[in-house]
């Protein structure tokens, strides 16, 4: 019996390595939302597009814009904190159910502002949906390069790719790879098993951090299953029209709520990845990042706090794995970041990469 263990590399994928394929970048879906965000007539019609301009005036005037402009994920934040800690609960509201916070935040704002405080954290994920799901109908320039990389990887290693992107670029480069939700089901959405996703240790896989354009949130299948169930639908079109939940608020533990949504953003994205498939997705990428043989970053601007504390992990582990770094530089990559780094020893690093690969 041959127990030799296969090869195996993790890819963490960030913006970008979509932007050369069209996908917007932050300063673009920024001015997509602002736009969105005052134009749209459901946002005026519940006063959102007045929730956004209280924001945006608000962080334009403390922001300093020479470092960074405000964005879309600063006007999300904000939104999703006041709706959460600024209005207080119902009377007779059990203390679980009190934001722990609004005794002293309260008289902020205007009771009458909820409407558009909650129109606008509904609605931001919906506008990034729909431009980044359009723009995945029409990719800018060939996927051809993007199917040669893991298939090539995948003649050797088990490849486990985490995307923080929302596009389906990878999946249509290779569409084969087992994404999380139950793969038996021909038609129809697909539900996501637990159990066999625990299954799939060995198998090349793509998982979406932060939400994918392919969820939604379609009533019930079955009577035990939860509202708030995420589902895979392969066809794009059909999930954007599952796109909205239209349930109850979901419990945190300060008594504030939130949302659910199909794309995660904003800065405090703790809440939203305790929700299925999520949770499940970041518990099998700390367990990747500890048994790689090669790590590949692509396009990750580092920013991301929970995916940075896999990657410390496993450049702490002994011996520690070769973690490549893959973005676009103007300069040296180690004078771009500020690094010292032997120029020998980073040519040890690479050789090791390709026997690897070999």
């Amino acid at each position: 019996m041959n127990t030799t263990r296969r090869k195996r590399a993790l890819i963490i994928a960030g913006a970008g390595a979509s932007l050369e394929f069209g996908a917007p970048s932050t300063a673009e879906l920024s001015e997509f939302v602002h736009k969105k965000a005052r134009t749209d007539s459901i946002m005026q019609h519940y006063g959102g597009e007045k929730a956004y301009e209280y924001i945006y005036e608000k962080l334009s005037c403390y922001l300093d814009d020479r470092a960074e402009p405000v964005n879309f994920e600063h006007v999300f934040h904000c939104a999703q904190e006041i709706l959460a800690n600024f209005f207080g609960p119902v009377a007779g509201s059990a203390n679980e159910f009190r934001p722990i916070l609004y005794p002293f935040v309260k008289g902020i704002l205007a009771s009458n502002d909820k409407a558009g405080m909650r129109e606008l954290v509904r609605r931001i994920p919906e506008f990034l949906f729909s431009e980044i799901s359009a723009v995945c109908d029409n990719p800018k320039i060939s996927l051809v390069p993007l199917e040669d990389f893991p298939r090539l990887l995948r003649q050797d290693c088990c490849t486990r790719i985490y995307t923080t992107n929302y596009d389906d670029f990878i999946l249509q480069a290779a569409p084969d790879l087992y994404h999380g939700f139950d793969p038996s089901i021909g038609k129809g959405p697909r539900p996501f098993k637990p159990d066999t996703f625990w299954d799939m240790d060995n198998v090349s896989s793509v998982f979406h951090l932060h939400g994918s354009i392919h969820f939604g949130f379609p009533l019930p299948a079955y009577p035990q299953e939860d509202l708030n169930a995420l589902r895979w639908f392969d066809d794009r079109a059909e999930a954007r029209l599952h796109y909205s939940y239209s349930g109850s608020q979901e419990r945190r533990m300060d008594g504030s709520c939130y949302l659910p949504s199909a794309l995660i953003t904003g800065f405090d994205k703790l809440s939203r990845m305790q929700q299925t498939p999520q949770a499940h997705y970041y518990a099998k990428l700390a367990h990747d990042a500890m048994t790689a043989d090669v790590v590949f970053v692509i396009g990750c601007g580092l920013a991301d706090l929970h995916v940075n504390s896999r990657i410390a992990e496993a450049r702490r582990r002994k011996p520690c794995p070769p973690i490549v770094l893959i973005d676009q530089c103007d300069g040296l990559f180690s004078c771009e970041a500020q690094w010292k780094r032997d120029r020998d020893a980073s040519l040890a690093t690479n050789a090791h990469c390709r026997r690897l690969l070999q």
